[in-house]
């Protein structure tokens, strides 16, 4: 049989109200109740509604030792679950306790506005043979998926960063451990808040050096970190575009190895569907439309993954993203020998103002090459840098002299004024 212990969970937003009580004992209860269906019967190879093999493997190897789940069933995001690839590494750890006589403990973590752990279970089994070992391997993975799927939020807003920096502590201990996050990155609490205006679309080095300085990077020191359902989302919240997700995942993946993670997984499984009802409200992030062109009016290309540039360079952070953005620019130029484009080229207020007119100046001149590159004449285009003297400049500079990420990534940009 198994053995369990249950952590109560702590600091929840109303203990007693009736989401709290169901969060509060939905692992242990399910784990119990799924015991006793499981001692019942062996189920062959299945693990108690897990997928035993399918799917592609994680990147990272999962150690024998504690796993802590942070899932997130809240507004914006698909209903909690977990991908294949991670189930299959749930399965891995207690399929080898056993033999390295290990009992590792798995915490599941509610993402909502303030983190809390929701229950943990400690696996150990005495079975006295193959098929009652199985029985209880089932029937523990059994509780696992059903106290996963039943995850609510109970505080408004969406705490990533406070997630995974909880579930990074409850797996500290003797043995190495794993954190797996499963939400769409979308966090809505400081000092990661998306909806601060140029963060979605911050450098990550920026955001990274940012959280350190704040003291606020969580403490993962040497566990793999599985990233699941990165930028997928649900009604209300906008979808996010291919480099949006692509700065998400990478934004996700530098935070986590800044904290110490000894291997990153990203799982490209994607979750889809509606987000859990009656559960607090999350507020949307607001994601930037693409650029486009218009006759007469300014269009600022922002410092995104589609369109920005590598810090402090005027190399685009992706080039084949850039040339598809720019191309209905070059298209317009080319539709007549009279059109004209402007391109102001602007920066955060960082070094001396000389530094910034020439990188804001160069940036231009690169988006004209590109747009040279794909068809227009050189003579439709000018370009100019002003740094960070431009009007519309949004400080960027904290009370401690710090950079800002998000208001820095704003006035990063190069403004395209069109003429017909």
């Amino acid at each position: 049989m198994t053995t369990r212990t249950v952590t109560p969970r702590d600091g929840a937003a109303n203990p007693s109200g009736p989401r709290a009580g169901r969060a509060l004992t939905g692992l242990a209860v399910a784990a119990v109740a799924l015991l006793v269906l499981g001692a019942c019967s062996s189920s062959g190879d299945a693990a108690g509604g897990f997928v035993a093999g399918g799917g592609a493997a994680l990147s990272c190897p999962v150690p024998v030792g504690p796993m802590a789940f942070a899932v997130s069933g809240r507004a914006n995001s698909p209903e909690p679950g977990l991908p294949t690839s991670v189930q299959q590494a749930a399965i891995s750890v207690v399929s080898g306790a056993a033999d390295q006589k290990a009992a590792p403990k798995f915490t599941v973590v509610n993402l909502d506005g303030r983190p809390s752990v929701a229950g943990s279970d400690t696996y150990r089994t005495d079975a006295g043979n193959a098929i009652a070992a199985q029985d209880d391997r089932n029937a523990f993975l059994s509780g696992l998926g059903k106290a996963i799927s039943q995850v609510r939020a109970q505080t408004p807003e969406a705490d990533v960063l406070g997630a995974l920096a909880l579930a990074g502590r409850s797996v500290q201990g003797g043995r190495p451990g794993t954190v797996v996050l499963v939400d769409s990155g979308l966090s809505t609490v400081a000092p990661l808040d998306f909806r601060q205006a140029g963060l979605l679309d911050a450098p990550v080095p920026d955001t990274v050096d940012f959280l350190r300085s704040h003291q606020a990077l969580p403490t993962l020191n040497g566990a793999t970190v599985v990233l699941a359902g990165l930028g997928d989302t649900a009604a209300p919240q906008t979808p996010l575009d291919t480099a949006q997700h692509g700065e998400l995942v990478n934004l996700w993946t530098g935070i986590a190895q800044a904290s110490g993670a000894g291997c990153v997984a990203v799982v490209d499984e994607p979750r889809s569907g509606d987000a859990p009802t009656d559960v607090p409200p999350v507020s949307a992030v607001a994601v930037p439309p693409p650029p486009t062109i218009t006759p007469g009016r300014a269009t600022a290309l922002p410092d995104d993954g589609s369109v920005g540039f590598q810090p402090d360079t005027a190399e685009f952070r992706d080039r084949a993203a850039a040339r598809g953005v720019l191309g209905p620019f070059a298209d317009f130029l080319e539709g007549g020998p009279t059109r004209r484009i402007a391109l102001t080229g602007t920066t955060a207020r960082a070094g001396t103002l000389d530094s910034q007119i020439a990188l804001s100046t160069q940036r231009a001149d690169a988006v004209k090459a590109l747009l040279v590159e794909l068809g227009a004449s050189p003579d439709q285009i000018s370009t100019k840098g002003l740094g960070s003297q431009f009007p519309g400049y949004v400080n960027d500079v904290g009370p401690g002299g710090e950079q800002l990420p998000g208001p820095a990534s704003t006035n990063r940009k190069v403004i395209v004024e069109p003429t017909a």
